[in-house]
């Protein structure tokens, strides 16, 4: 796929959205990779993968990965002989879980999501180190008694020692020799070491050893003689259960370094999964479905049923409840589609909706559209949209344009898509014009279906008058002079240029010298189009009322079809009724 076109098509921006539906941070980090797909058997595949996402998660029984870590790093760093620290061990285990219970519930699911368990059998249980790091381990990541008996042992003796610490100095700080001299009756510690307040200038009247002095200079803290080899005994125990705790790391982090390889893999595949299942969040957030896919013959190079779109209440995917529904079909009897219509009458965004619906469906994603919606796959997307300029590469808007369209040229093919905006502006009219024309005329003789959008009136004529080319414009409502964002067929549209001036503030005298500058070739187009848009609406009304009147009617012949049926089975059973009075 062409990057230049994604970026300009905002593809970059849907994935970040899809992205906040993943679970964890591998699969919220994949989908952000999202790439689509020119290949119809991947993309077949991806899109079956998303609906039976979509169908486990309509009767709530997609596994939850939400428990899981990318633990990748941290297992690689074990492989390596590396001690994993407590707490990167205990998200390990809850992701051991959370790997085992997604494979168990996959495959409790095979006949309903035969695609989504194709990878998670890809997933390896380790329910033997998962056992054993909840064994030793504590949610909080302590270290337990139960994680061996040497470590139980030296706990104890521990808790032994430290009672008989404090017993010796509690009689110490409670002894009347001692209260005058003691700045407070506690027990503290420093530096590892449990000692006793003393004021400082009673020091010289306890005999141990100084291990701090307050901020003040008012207090030192002294180890009592009497306390040094308990103490010497605690600190010793202490180094004891922290060499014991190291051991037992370093033996938890060695046998899920064993597993790197096999770990690593079913992170992987949870990611591929929590990628799959955000698409079917995403899709039940904003009523998504899965496009019906056009499949190309790989032979002829040819579309089985003709390259062509078929767009039914499309809506641009980052505009949310904002987007106007599109509906559009391209490629049956016409590949080049030219928009016309109003300034922010929506021409532009129908582009990027037909674009990233492609690019999403090519991705896997399914569509905010209607489920009747037709899209084939495409080798290539590419799109001209927008304006950008370069002072410093001198590069003018005009010559933006151009070389989009140089690059765009180089790569197309009968099985691309084409969307270009403002076809052959930024430069002089006829030119640019004229350029236009040729460049829809070389997308048409190499039948690569392209949509098109201008404000160009010669542009429009040669859309009429082109086979293969259609005209469609948005519709600008003539009493209200404010555009519809609705989209009609055969039809070209007016700019409304002055029109939608004045409704953004440009002061009435300015629009009307403008209009007095128009020609009278332009002034009668802008008429001709809005008495076609006035007669459509007409037309329209007039179709909604007949329609109404059809349905009536088919309503009354109901009712009297039903009438008749109930009194001829009255006949019949008044029939029955008197010839069985005649037989007895």
């Amino acid at each position: 796929m062409d990057d230049k076109s994604l970026e300009i098509l905002e593809f970059p921006a849907v994935k970040k959205i899809i992205a906040g539906f993943a679970s964890f941070p591998a699969g919220y980090e994949l989908t952000l990779e999202l790439t689509p797909s020119s290949d119809f058997e991947d993309v077949a595949r991806l899109l079956r993968q998303a609906g039976e996402a979509m169908q486990l998660l309509s009767v709530d029984a997609v596994p939850s990965i939400g428990g899981a870590s990318d633990i990748r790093e941290e297992v690689g760093r074990a492989a390596l002989g590396k001690v994993v620290e407590p707490l990167s061990l205990v998200e390990i285990q809850q992701t051991l879980a959370v790997l085992r219970q997604v494979r168990d519930s996959l495959e409790n699911k095979e006949s309903e999501a035969p695609e989504l368990w194709l990878i998670a059998k890809n997933i390896t249980g380790f329910p033997g180190v998962e056992k054993e790091i909840g064994r030793c381990l504590s949610p909080g990541g302590e270290v337990l008694d139960r994680a061996s008996p040497k470590l139980a042992s030296i706990r104890k003796r521990l808790i032994s020692s430290r009672q008989d610490l404090h017993q010796r100095l509690d009689e110490i700080i409670r002894t009347p020799k001692w209260q005058k001299i003691i700045q407070e009756p506690i027990i503290t510690e420093r530096e590892g070491r449990y000692v006793i307040p003393v004021r400082t200038e009673f020091r010289r009247d306890m005999e141990g050893i100084t291990h701090d002095i307050s901020n003040t200079g008012a207090t030192v803290f002294v180890e009592p003689l009497a306390a040094i080899d308990l103490g010497n005994t605690i600190r010793e125990l202490a180094i004891e259960e922290r060499h014991e705790v190291e051991r037992i790391l370093e033996e938890l982090s060695g046998k899920v370094g064993s597993y790197n390889a096999e770990i690593s893999a079913g992170v992987s595949c949870l990611a591929e999964l929590d990628v799959i299942i955000a698409k079917a969040r995403y899709a039940r957030e904003v009523k998504a479905a899965e496009p019906n896919l056009i499949k190309l013959d790989g032979g002829s190079g040819k579309a089985v049923f003709g390259p062509f779109i078929r767009l039914v209440e499309a809506r641009h995917p980052l505009l949310g409840k904002k987007a106007v529904p599109l509906s559009l079909e391209i490629g049956r009897d016409f590949s080049v589609l030219v928009i016309t219509g109003p300034n922010t009458g929506g021409k532009t965004v129908a582009l990027k909706t037909i674009g990233l619906h492609s690019l999403m469906t090519q991705a896997g994603i399914p569509v905010p559209a209607a489920p009747e919606t037709c899209l084939p796959v495409f080798d290539g997307i590419f799109a001209d949209i927008g304006d950008e300029q370069s002072i410093e590469q001198t590069l003018s808007s005009f010559s933006w344009h151009m070389n989009n369209a140089v690059r765009i040229i180089d790569n197309t093919t009968g099985q691309s898509l084409v969307l270009l905006d403002e076809l052959g502006t930024s430069t002089d009219p006829a030119e640019g014009s004229a350029l236009a024309r040729s460049i829809l005329l070389h997308f048409l003789s190499q039948k690569t279906l392209t949509v098109a959008t201008t404000h160009y009136a010669d542009l429009k004529a040669f859309a009429h008058n082109t086979p293969g080319i259609q005209n469609a414009s948005f519709d600008f409502d003539p009493d209200t002079l404010t555009p519809t964002y609705h989209m009609t067929l055969g039809i070209p549209g007016g700019s409304n240029a002055l029109a939608t001036a004045g409704r953004l503030g440009i002061p009435s005298e300015i629009i009307d010298r403008a209009r007095t500058m128009l020609s009278k070739g332009a002034l009668d187009l802008d008429a001709a189009l809005a008495d076609i848009m006035a007669e459509k609406q007409k037309i329209s009304g007039a179709r909604e009322l007949l329609e109404k009147e059809r349905e009536s009617v088919n309503a009354q012949n109901a009712e009297i079809e039903s009438r008749l049926a109930k009194l001829r089975a009255e006949e019949r059973r008044t029939t029955d009724e008197a010839r069985d009075s005649i037989i007895r």
